[in-house]
């Protein structure tokens, strides 16, 4: 037998001695990663989501229409369910948002709904505090989609325009523009009338449970290496002597720490899923495009672990970057608060966490069906981390000579 398989099945039965000490681990880590799933899910939807949103509003002197607008805009059952608007002077305002007392400010222009009537669309200035954080973040949701909703309407009259131009039909588009504006205001306004036919989530595509579940599962995956830290720290630099002079290199001394700590990922992993088969009541077969997600994820998993452990290569110090790396980027991809709540910035950066990719996965997972992009995704992280650790070998290795 070749010598790196007998290493691999070496490594194997080490991995499986720690076997007890990651199932007595993941017990534990089954309560708090249960716990944030509920506290999350109840904290972003339940009563303690967000605060009223205190709303100062700017208006031009003696502008009774623009008044009336912002009267009806703040009955929206939308929009009365979370914010509170309030008449201030500009200076009153800016006050308020420095002392946090409102979440942000509308400077209403004059002449804005002759300007909404006749397209030369006068902007509304939204003033936010530096810091803005959940509320002002909802406010700003609302406002643009607000302006979504405004810019499809005068699309669509534009549209009317250029069609009864084309006709010859230029004294007919007055009438044209005020059917239109009745049609499209008569939708716009009460848009509460959206949420009877569609349930627009932050969660995306699946319910809030469910993505807090996701999010709880990736989480215990990514902390469970911690029970078995022994296992992954680097190996001293004799026994590494030692092997290079058997033939074991960099190469398979990875993949067998990598294929160890995933096989201890796959077996807990079922065992949870036939654990919670059993509790949920009787299920569908899994399917087999499930299992290659779960293998996938668990390697995937196992080679980014690895590599902080290599990266650290301490034992202490390997729990301390592997807590504090994990916990970042999983803020960062959504994990704990959706990514839409997150400032723009974060929210570009939220795809490439490794987070994100097992999310995705575990989602397909989940539903038995088979991605070619998110298997690739899946397959690149497990691919930088597999490399990145060799590399890391490989210059202890020199470093050593």
């Amino acid at each position: 037998m070749p010598m790196f398989l007998i290493f691999w099945k070496l490594e194997l039965k080490r991995a499986y001695q720690r076997f007890p000490q990651m199932f007595a681990g993941a017990t534990a880590l089954l309560f708090l990663a249960g716990a944030v799933a509920l506290l999350a899910g109840r904290a972003l939807y339940g009563d303690a989501a967000a605060g009223r949103i205190a709303v100062g509003v700017v208006l031009p002197k003696e502008d009774a229409v623009a008044r009336q607008m912002i009267s009806m805009v703040s009955s929206l059952d939308s929009v009365k369910s979370m914010c509170d608007f309030e008449y201030v002077e500009q200076e009153e305002g800016i006050r308020g948002l420095m002392h946090g007392e409102l979440s942000a400010v509308m400077d209403v222009p004059e002449g804005l709904i002759q300007g909404i009537m006749n397209g030369s669309n006068p902007a509304v200035r939204i003033l936010m505090p530096k810091n803005a954080w959940l509320e002002s973040r909802i406010f700003q949701e609302l406002t643009r989609a607000g302006a979504e909703i405004l810019a499809a309407s005068q699309a669509g009259i534009y549209a009317g325009n250029e069609m009864y131009l084309s006709s010859g039909r230029d004294g007919e588009i007055p009438e044209l523009e005020r059917d239109l504006n009745q049609l499209f205001l008569s939708y716009s306004l009460p848009r509460e009338d959206y949420f009877q036919h569609r349930q627009v989530s932050a969660t995306g595509d699946v319910p809030i449970l469910v993505f807090y579940g996701i999010s709880a599962y990736v989480l215990f995956l990514l902390l469970l290496a911690i029970p078995v830290s022994g296992y992954l720290t680097p190996i001293k630099p004799v026994m590494r002597q030692k092997l290079t002079l058997a033939g074991i290199g960099s190469i398979s001394r990875t993949a067998g720490r990598i294929g160890g700590l995933a096989s201890l990922l796959f077996t807990i992993s079922l065992i949870l899923g036939l654990a919670l088969t059993g509790m949920l009541g009787p299920a569908e077969k899994w399917k087999l495009a499930a299992v290659l997600f779960l293998l996938l994820i668990c390697l995937a998993v196992s080679a980014f672990v690895v590599l902080i452990y290599q990266a650290a290569g301490t034992l202490l110090g390997g729990i301390m970057l592997l807590f504090l790396t994990v916990t970042a980027q999983h803020f960062v991809a959504g994990g704990f608060l959706p990514s839409v709540f997150l400032p723009d910035g974060l929210n570009r950066m939220a795809l490439a966490m490794p987070s994100a990719i097992l999310m995705d996965g575990v989602k397909l997972m989940l539903a038995g069906q088979w991605s070619v992009f998110a298997a690739g995704k899946l397959f690149l992280l497990f691919s930088g981390g597999f490399l990145g650790t060799v590399m890391l070998e490989k210059w202890e290795e020199r470093k050593g000579l």
